[in-house]
């Protein structure tokens, strides 16, 4: 399946009294159909022709080392 470059459908669904969503009611139209409260979504959820920016902070690394103290041992001759 080969992908679409332009697209010339719209998707619409079609809105009941209570403002739900009527099941089922998802068309592809060029314009909006007259009778009914209809609204436009978003029909091609794969290829946004949108451009999006990253940025990635990586946080400074901090090192630190502990030595062990030195011990000293001394002993004395009991005379």
């Amino acid at each position: 399946m080969g992908s679409i470059n332009s697209r010339p459908l719209k998707a619409f669904v079609r809105f009941d009294g209570s403002g739900r969503i009527v099941a089922g009611s998802l068309i592809l139209r060029k314009n909006k159909p007259k009778v009914g409260k209809w609204k436009e979504i978003q029909a091609y959820e794969c290829c946004f022709l949108t451009t999006t920016t990253t940025t990635t902070v990586v946080a400074p690394t901090t090192t630190s080392t502990t030595a062990e103290p030195t011990t000293t041992t001394t002993t004395t001759d009991p005379r």
